[in-house]
């Protein structure tokens, strides 16, 4: 997840459009370009909160018999989840919208966007309904390969208040999409013991999400210094309000 948003910026090339705005005095898609800056740190805040809140239950761990004791509130992570994809959501939105623009300026960066989507749904539908759904994918890879890890594994965590009482595999089965191919779906739940921390202490083991966060930040504020080198900022703010109103970001 935090590796396909690293992937998206460090392929699209910010830089290049912000020069052709600039030069044609768009102050419109600069408020765009600003606004996904500005969504991009919320996901970023979000997400330390998240890989935080997840590794200090990790640790502070008990088990007694066959209880398993942590500070961890499966309501709130399932809310901070929503909120997420709530935000990749207007991300995907921001993004589309520019693609649409510039599609007249400067074409490049249209197909740039579009030879990164694994599906015509956007580059971020999948992730998007997983964390709406209380999911957090493990997946750290390119978009070719989300939500599945490169070696062709779907992980997630699940977070419910009660134990989940569907058939778990029937589940499974379906929460991709089914087109008559089987997959390998490592859907653990909050309720699961053991094998809930187990997955979670191999997900900060071996993708060190912290590593990958410090990487999206450096990149998202390399972001911000094209546009604090490209615009003032009365150009970044002065259409604000008309795009946060097109997006209903404002009442």
């Amino acid at each position: 997840m935090l590796e396909l948003l690293k992937f998206l910026f460090e392929k699209i090339d910010f830089l290049a459009i912000a020069e052709v705005l600039r030069k044609r005095g768009n102050r419109q898609s600069a408020a765009r370009l600003h606004l996904i800056l500005v969504q991009s740190y919320e996901i970023i805040e979000l997400y330390e909160i998240l890989l935080d809140e997840l590794k200090a239950a990790l640790d502070g761990r008990e088990v007694v018999g066959e209880a398993h004791r942590f500070h961890l509130n499966p309501d709130r992570i399932a809310s901070l989840l929503s909120r997420q994809s709530s935000n990749l959501a207007v991300m995907d939105t921001l993004i589309h919208d520019l693609v649409d623009e510039l599609r007249i300026l400067d074409n490049q960066f249209a197909e740039t966007y579009l030879s990164l989507m694994p599906s015509k749904s956007g580059i971020l539908f999948e992730a998007e309904s997983l964390l709406a759904g209380g999911r957090l994918p493990l997946a750290e890879t390119e978009p070719r390969d989300f939500p599945a890890s490169s070696d062709g594994i779907y992980r997630t965590l699940w977070f419910t208040a009660e134990p989940p009482r569907e058939d778990r595999k029937d589940l499974e089965k379906y929460l991709y999409g089914w087109n008559g191919q089987e997959k390998t779906v490592l859907d653990v739940n909050i309720h699961d013991g053991d094998a809930f921390f187990e997955t979670m202490k191999d997900y900060f083991n071996a993708e060190d999400p912290f590593k990958k966060l410090r990487e999206l930040k450096k990149v998202t504020d390399g972001y911000r210094e094209v546009l604090m080198n490209c615009f003032t900022l009365e150009d970044l703010l002065t259409d604000i309000p008309k795009v946060r109103r097109h997006f209903g970001l404002l009442p």
